[in-house]
């Protein structure tokens, strides 16, 4: 799984951030899940570090729903092609 070389990731001062797609020139915003979840991605990390992430950040959360969550986003990631591989 490999984050799109020429995406920029900008995080904001509440957690959040934004994705500037250059070869598009569009850009999406990301809840604070989504900073994570492509803070992992960027540094080599799989989906499944990606879930362990999220649990650590929220230890309330289920690891059901995290693992739901990272999916659904790895698959907006692929759909705007951001996102490349399994």
């Amino acid at each position: 799984m490999k984050l799109n070389p020429f995406a920029m990731m900008r995080e904001e001062f509440d957690g959040t951030g934004i994705v500037f797609d250059p070869d598009r020139n569009k850009a999406i915003s990301l809840n604070r899940t989504g900073v994570i979840v492509w803070n992992v991605l960027a540094k080599g990390g799989t989906g499944a570090d990606a879930v362990r992430a999220l649990l650590a950040e929220f230890p309330d959360a289920s690891e059901k729903q995290a693992s739901l969550d990272v999916a659904k986003f790895l698959d907006i990631l692929r759909e705007k092609a951001l996102l490349s591989g399994d």
